[in-house]
């Protein structure tokens, strides 16, 4: 919805999420990206653009038995050009504790300058000490476009850093971000996730084909599952794909390892990746043909998966079992 949003458009998502099937599988989120704020502070404190406020919109959520985020930047203003939270880190982090805020994204528009890690540490500072007590603490998303190597840095510091500049509706922005994860995929785990920014799921902009791609990659790298279309609007097919549960649970593993790549292969005839991770009860495999032809790709169980003895083989995307087989 990019900068046009309303109290009735989070609302009626609100009630989507919770009620046709989205929550079941683990949606859980309702989270305000920039555009939320007016365009100045009272008494030193953000404002909403929303007439009742934003802690009857969080209340709502709540009651909906989901959780609320919301987005400021580590910078004079926002990216939309909204107040940032630069300098006033303290005050914010109060203020989003008493709105009931579950979620922040921390943007990097208009800084100042100063290191990203600086800035961020500072919110992170602001937000334990505002939450300290409560029962429920802030996921703290760090948005610094992998402008510092934040997978350096950022555990310990956030629940999740963006690795990359913002994705794009066009294929070659997922290519382009997939490739990027291929260096820092060990980076990643359980209390701190590499994020390559939300899903573009729900989009005409690429095909059903790239779409499926893109939710079982994000899925598989154990990123967050951000979606950011219309739901309101997208078709059946696209419904079935986020909400399919077979690659939901790939994705909340408990084991947390993200899949990396194992091969790659580029000739004149084709050109194709092996990505594999390992499960808490078995391995996951994405065999990612980059051309527009259809190939063969060869999996080998030991090598790629290190898998062993007797193997039941699922496509998780069709839900249906392929066959038992045996790598010895």
């Amino acid at each position: 919805f990019y900068n046009v949003i309303s109290e009735e458009i989070v609302k009626n998502h609100t009630n989507i999420i919770a009620d046709e099937g989205y929550l079941d599988v683990g949606y859980r989120y309702i989270n305000l990206d920039d555009a939320w704020q007016n365009s100045s502070r009272v008494d030193g404190k953000l404002v909403s653009i929303f007439p009742n406020g934003i802690k009857a919109l969080s209340d709502y959520v709540h009651s909906k038995g989901l959780l609320f985020g919301i987005y400021s930047s580590a910078g004079n203003l926002t990216c939309l050009a909204r107040p940032g939270s630069l300098n006033f880190e303290t005050i914010d982090a109060e203020t989003f504790v008493e709105w009931g805020v579950d979620y922040l994204k921390y943007d990097n528009c208009h800084s100042d300058g100063s290191p990203e890690q600086e800035r961020y540490q500072r919110m992170r500072d602001a937000l334990t000490l505002a939450t300290k007590g409560n029962k429920t603490q802030i996921y703290y998303s760090i948005c610094e476009w992998g402008k510092s190597n934040p997978w350096l840095w950022a555990p310990g510091v956030g629940n999740s850093w963006r690795i990359s500049a913002d994705i794009q509706r066009v294929w070659p922005s997922i290519v382009a971000i997939i490739d990027s994860q291929a260096r820092l995929t060990q980076y990643g785990g359980p209390g701190g996730w590499n994020d390559p920014d939300m899903l573009i799921v729900g989009f005409d902009a690429i095909t059903f084909d790239e779409q499926v791609t893109h939710f079982a990659f994000w899925a598989a790298l154990k990123a967050p599952l951000i979606l950011g279309c219309d739901l309101a609007k997208i078709s059946g097919d696209i419904k079935k794909l986020v909400t399919n549960i077979d690659i939901i649970s790939v994705n909340q593993d408990p084991l947390g390892k993200s899949v990396s790549q194992v091969y790659h292969e580029d000739t004149n005839t084709s050109s194709f990746d092996i990505w594999t991770g390992p499960l808490s009860d078995g391995c996951v495999a994405i065999l990612f043909n980059r051309g527009i032809s259809p190939i063969n790709i060869t999996l080998n169980f030991k090598n790629h998966c290190r898998l062993t003895g007797n193997i039941m083989i699922r496509d998780l995307v069709k839900q249906t079992n392929i066959r038992n087989s045996t790598t010895d």
